[in-house]
């Protein structure tokens, strides 16, 4: 009699921490885990870090304006420029130019994200692409959930930060 209470009890465990691990990895595997990320290995921005509280995101101590914006601006005039393309601004210049303020944007306000809008790269992986102006500017942000690491991943800016 006790060897089928154990086995029953086993056979009841062995069905109950997969579907535990399942929903544990599906409530929390999407969204950013709350909390503080520090740059890892960062020379050009070695104190900048971002803070995560619910749905929004802040980056702290670091200009993305230098090296992003430009860069998404100069590809949207390009584009614009182009007449084999189909693409053409439908915005002020003063409008383009406020939504390519990505600090304003990210670094001085809070950024409210959609956890439902991100891609699923792998088991643990996932990419964001917050953005303000069609699909051209903005910031990719790739999320390691497993190991709890943002990464921006952008143009000539790489950065990694890390939860500790």
């Amino acid at each position: 009699m006790k060897k089928k209470i154990l086995i029953i009890i086993g056979i009841i465990l062995l069905l109950a921490i997969p579907i535990v691990i399942f929903f544990t990895l599906k409530i929390t595997g999407k969204r950013f885990a709350n909390g503080t990320y520090y740059a890892v290995d960062c020379e050009e921005y070695p104190d900048a870090y971002v803070v995560v509280k619910g749905e929004t995101i802040q980056f702290y101590n670091i200009d993305l304006n230098t090296t992003y914006s430009q860069k998404q601006l100069d590809d949207i005039y390009e584009a614009h420029n182009n007449e084999n393309l189909l693409f053409r601004i439908e915005i002020s210049e003063a409008e383009l130019l406020e939504r390519a303020d990505l600090n304003n944007i990210f670094v001085n306000n809070p950024y409210e994200y959609n956890s439902e809008k991100c891609y699923k790269e792998g088991t643990f992986i996932y990419y964001y692409p917050f953005m303000t102006y069609s699909n051209l500017m903005g910031l990719d942000i790739v999320y390691d959930s497993w190991n709890k690491i943002i990464k921006i991943d952008n143009y000539q800016l790489k950065i990694t930060f890390k939860k500790k």
